[in-house]
């Protein structure tokens, strides 16, 4: 075995990646009648996707046994893993693996009473059930469960909790300061429709949270609109660099009280109901002692927005303005729901009035819900190259004009840390034959070793000739030979939607598509 291997801090990291841990949204996931299905915000909690893979390891050797297991029980979710029922004797006790419960880190549970049973008949009297618990998703809202819920409070940072039921919130919220002194994280959701008004959640939200007087450094409000009364207490949290919440028409947020606020926020997702709603909430985050550019977040890097009913095209422009007040490494504005009655579109170009504020940016992803599309020109994709040097992810996959292969073999060389692109591309006989770009930032471009997926919407594509001669390159081989040497790991083209195609021209595409991959394979 290599040294390397030796070394349980380096076979811990490979052990987590293995583990490949994929953050989803929880609630979605446990309830088909989810109120909040619709107005999604992440999880804290991830989702591990390779745990057979974790358990091979363990099983490889007695080098890697404990650590794997470590690794493999960290993540508990649900109470299968922690229990096993005998038949013969009708008896439920902890799973010997686990029976040293120390190995367990994050937690993710629903009701069940044979385990809340269990619980309390093997809590030691002097220390704590899981003394390595940290995080921990509650989605058992009803009131008999909080004796089990008070078992495992006292070790954690991070907590997630459902608080659907008016009862339960009202007995366990104000004693939650109390009970979690340690907490950085706070993420409060409704599985279930609420019968109790929002203002009546707000203020009961409004009061645990200021108990936290030094703030939190992750929170997640996916259990009510965000209002003045809420964005006041927590834009004054020095500490406070995570923020989930909702923006809604039940609660449009003005103009706060604090000068300064959201110091230290580094990311932010929001959630709103029509994407009009953001630009009141931005309005709102703006600088006091500032100009009206100015907005409270100085140190902001990444920005999710989904958008849940269509707006014009217009409102789409002036968040794009609107963001390149703040300097910026992941931008996401996504809608999702419903259809505009009216075409509209919007530029791309006035995105790029400040360069310098783009020069960090390394994700780019608009989605317009149709029938609103950006639109798209080479002149802005040699504009975008040029000020996002470290760009790894673009997504403009609606946009309503395709981009050449010139443009797009510029962006994809001179951002040579770009992985993922998703763009309608024009590649007629006629933009073929189009001039390539005159800038003496093209000597020396080497191709991309980094662009593995290449997505395309409604692409155009040369007809002439037979889609698959046996002989002689035509354009079926020369559009693969172009996309190959831009990008030599390129394996392949994928489709984005059905709509908006004509058979022959993806049929041709997916002759292109065969072409790269017999290209990289052969290279291999």
């Amino acid at each position: 075995m290599h040294r390397c291997l030796r070394l349980n801090e380096i076979l811990e990291i490979i052990f987590y990646f293995v583990l490949s841990n994929k953050f989803h949204d929880t609630v979605s996931y446990y309830s088909t009648t989810s109120y909040t299905s619709s107005m999604r915000l992440p999880a804290f909690l991830p989702f591990p996707r390779g745990r057979r893979s974790v358990l091979y390891l363990a099983l490889t050797c007695r080098a890697f046994r404990e650590l794997a297991l470590n690794v493999l029980w960290s993540y508990i979710e649900g109470t299968e893993p922690l229990i096993m029922s005998d038949s013969v004797h009708e008896q439920v006790q902890f799973h010997p693996l686990v029976l040293r419960a120390a190995r367990v880190q994050m937690l993710c549970l629903t009701y069940d009473i044979a385990a809340y049973a269990l619980f309390h008949a093997n809590a030691p009297q002097d220390g704590f059930l899981f003394p390595k618990l940290s995080s921990l998703a509650w989605y058992d809202g009803i009131p008999t469960s909080i004796p089990t819920l008070n078992l495992l409070l006292p070790t954690l940072h991070t907590l997630t909790l459902d608080i659907s039921d008016s009862s339960f919130r009202k007995a366990i919220l104000p004693g939650l300061p109390t009970a979690v002194q340690s907490l950085k994280s706070l993420d409060l959701v409704l599985s279930l429709k609420s019968p109790d008004s929002f203002s009546e959640i707000e203020s009961e939200i409004e009061s645990l949270l200021l108990n936290y007087s030094e703030g939190l450094t992750k929170l997640s409000l996916r259990c009510c609109y965000i209002s003045n009364v809420l964005l006041d207490v927590i834009a004054s949290w020095s500490r406070l660099r995570w923020l989930a919440l909702w923006v809604g028409s039940e609660r449009i947020p003005t103009a706060l009280h604090v000068p300064q606020p959201f110091q230290a926020l580094t990311t932010l997702f929001i959630s709103c109901e029509r994407l009009s709603l953001l630009t009141f909430f931005l309005r709102a985050v703006r600088r006091m002692d500032s100009d009206s550019c100015c907005f409270g977040f100085p140190n902001l890097k990444k920005i999710v927005i989904e958008a849940h009913q269509c707006d014009s095209a217009s409102i789409w422009s002036d968040i794009l303005t609107f963001l390149t007040h703040v300097e910026l490494e992941h931008i996401s504005i996504e809608g999702r729901y419903g259809q505009c009655d009216i075409p509209s579109s919007f530029a791309l170009h006035p995105f790029f009035a400040r360069p310098a504020a783009l020069a960090d940016l390394e994700i780019l992803i608009i989605h317009t819900l149709h029938p609103i599309t950006v639109t798209v020109s080479d002149t802005d994709i040699f504009m975008l190259a040029r000020a996002c040097p470290h760009l790894r992810h673009i997504d403009l996959a609606t946009s309503g004009s395709p981009i050449s292969l010139c443009a797009l073999a510029y962006l994809v060389r001179r951002c040579h840390k770009l992985y993922r692109v998703a763009f309608p591309v024009d590649v007629r006989f006629e933009t073929l034959c189009m001039a390539p770009l005159e800038d003496d930032d093209q000597v020396g471009l080497q191709p991309n070793m980094c662009l593995t997926h290449l997505s395309i919407w409604s692409s155009p594509i040369a007809d002439l000739g037979p889609l698959g001669p046996p002989t002689a390159p035509d354009l079926m081989r020369s559009i693969p030979q172009v996309l190959h040497m831009i990008a030599p790991r390129l394996a392949g083209v994928t489709k984005l939607r059905n709509i908006g195609w004509r058979y022959d021209h993806w049929r041709r595409w997916e002759q292109v598509s065969n072409v790269l991959s017999e290209m990289v394979q052969s290279g291999q």
